[in-house]
């Protein structure tokens, strides 16, 4: 599950830096901008609400598997100290409760990667469309040879003029009141 946590910006970040982002040569005699996905997940509110809510739906999760490892470890604690007093058995019985209890254990995980995919799908993947969309478009039209997302790099200045966060996020809000 700790693969399902990485966060939107970071996700906006990666999916933009491979998917927009023109060819070197064609960017060559181009200008470049940046946006900033980060900020787009901090001042965009449909953005911030599926960050949390997705968020939210992974913290309910790993407590249910946390409660099932906390179910198999008294299991495995009560065999091991009643072994020495259960006849043979009684003893296999309750290992084979244990090893099915396990195997419950690694369903519930599976059934819980798959559910978070769906979530991801569900409440992050249309936002990452959106942005990816916008950014597609204003690259066109104003001529940029290169986007890229100032969040999944180490920016240490960053000329205003180049930045298209602003836009990007008054297109999206303009999208959501149109």
């Amino acid at each position: 599950m700790n693969r399902t946590k990485t966060t939107l910006a970071g996700l906006l970040g990666i999916l933009l830096l491979t998917a927009v982002v023109a060819p070197a040569s064609a960017a060559s005699d181009k200008p470049f901008a940046v946006i900033d996905s980060q900020r787009i997940v901090d001042e965009y509110s449909a953005a911030k609400d599926a960050q949390e809510q997705y968020q939210r739906f992974l913290q309910d999760k790993e407590q249910e598997i946390a409660d099932k490892e906390r179910d198999l470890q008294l299991m495995a604690e009560a065999i091991e100290s009643q072994k020495m007093v259960l006849g043979e058995d009684a003893l296999r019985t309750k290992v084979e409760e244990f090893e099915n209890a396990k195997q419950a254990y690694f369903n519930l995980r599976e059934t819980i990667d798959s559910q978070a995919e769906q979530e991801y799908k569900n409440k992050i993947q249309p936002i990452i469309d959106q942005v990816k969309l916008i950014v597609d478009r204003i690259g066109k039209e104003e001529g940029y040879g290169i986007v890229i997302d100032a969040a999944g790099l180490t920016v240490l200045f960053l000329d205003p003029d180049v930045d298209l966060t602003d836009k990007v996020i008054e297109t999206l809000v303009r999208g959501v009141e149109e």
